[in-house]
């Protein structure tokens, strides 16, 4: 069921966040597959127009629960956690999600008077209408995540995070997703899994540039449609490669957008000031994304964010944030050895704005 939204505007922080508690009573709502995911492993699924879920990770909550100062601009705003049961049955995947009684209507009410509601109505990955170019890299990791937990297939439910939908404000959503780090590894992950990621990070263009795309989708004005690559593709380009997608995802099919890739080194600038000023937890890696509206003609004058942020986003058409937070740990947690360690996200930053910079030089 699709919903109209007169009067929609995205996402404001002053919402509470909500937490499921013990006896409380409980609702049903409607979860869809989140058509705009490019990257990662782990599904996301749409709760409402305006906030998405992604499975439960202890160390990520905890980030977004002691969120150093100064990064409030630069990560999704967290909004507390949801049961999600997956229906498998009559050959159709149906998802809901169970939410504290009456947090749906604080959802609604802090959207600035929606009057049309949010649908808690179910719907299913085959008859949902998408644009052409998406869905696929969803529809891959929603199936992988079903085969993955089997007792979603039992009926049972799976803990999920409330964020954010970053791409809320815009039209045509244009996104990419960069795997951030210069070792893809936290302390407490497996021998097994270390190996497996320091071979993946050798590999690819994480070693030499601190980064590697993850996956991209941009909206072509020529066409009308989306372009899509995944993280199969990109870790199989070297520097001249990500170089040369960095031109095709800035490309709108008309013309190479150089005031988005201004704007987008500014912020990262501003983020790699923010960064440098916490010391409370360290970011072995995350991933970070970048969007800007397709639609040069479109201007996005709704988004209303508090006004303690340096960053003009009243009517930006572009935005970078940090994401994934598995591998963020707490410095009072870390050893010697792990505060002491070059491993993290800063270099990557500094190379992407480098190599933004570089493309901005070469088309004057």
């Amino acid at each position: 069921m699709n919903v109209k939204l007169e009067g929609f505007h995205p996402f404001i922080n002053k919402m509470p966040q909500i937490e499921v508690m013990g006896e409380t009573e409980l609702e049903r709502v409607a979860v869809t597959p989140f058509v705009h995911q490019v990257g990662g492993h782990t599904c996301v699924l749409q709760v409402t127009p305006n906030v998405v879920c992604k499975p439960y990770q202890e160390n990520e909550v905890l980030f977004y629960t002691k969120l150093p100062e100064g990064l409030e601009d630069f990560v999704p705003f967290y909004r507390g956690v949801i049961n999600i049961k997956c229906d498998t049955s009559n050959g159709c995947i149906k998802f809901h999600g169970e939410v504290p009684k009456g947090i749906m209507e604080v959802i609604q009410n802090s959207y600035g008077g929606i009057t049309n509601g949010i649908s808690l109505i179910e719907n299913n990955i085959p008859g949902s209408e998408t644009k052409e170019g998406l869905r696929t890299w969803s529809d891959q990791c929603v199936r992988r995540q079903i085969d993955r937990y089997g007792y979603w297939s039992e009926g049972r439910s799976q803990k999920f995070i409330m964020l954010e939908n970053l791409v809320a404000p815009y039209r045509f959503p244009c996104v990419m997703d960069l795997k951030m780090g210069t070792s893809h590894r936290s302390p407490d992950a497996s021998e097994a899994k270390k190996r497996l990621l320091e071979e993946r990070w050798l590999a690819s263009t994480s070693a030499s540039l601190g980064f590697r795309m993850c996956g991209i989708q941009v909206y072509k004005n020529d066409s009308k449609s989306y372009v899509s690559h995944d993280k199969y593709f990109g870790r199989g380009l070297d520097q001249n490669g990500v170089k040369d997608e960095m031109l095709n995802f800035f490309h709108d099919g008309l013309s190479l957008r150089k005031d988005v890739i201004a704007s987008i080194v500014t912020k990262l600038r501003q983020m790699l000031t923010a960064l440098d000023k916490q010391s409370t937890f360290k970011l072995f890696s995350c991933s970070l994304l970048i969007l800007y509206e397709g639609d040069a003609n479109f201007a996005i004058t709704s988004r209303e964010v508090p006004s303690v942020s340096s960053l003009d986003l009243s009517s930006s058409t572009n935005d970078v944030r940090l994401i994934d937070f598995a591998n963020a740990i707490e410095t009072s947690s870390c050893s010697k050895e792990d505060l002491t360690s070059k491993a993290g996200i800063r270099y990557g930053i500094k190379s992407l704005v480098e190599l933004l910079e570089d493309v901005l030089k070469a088309n004057p």
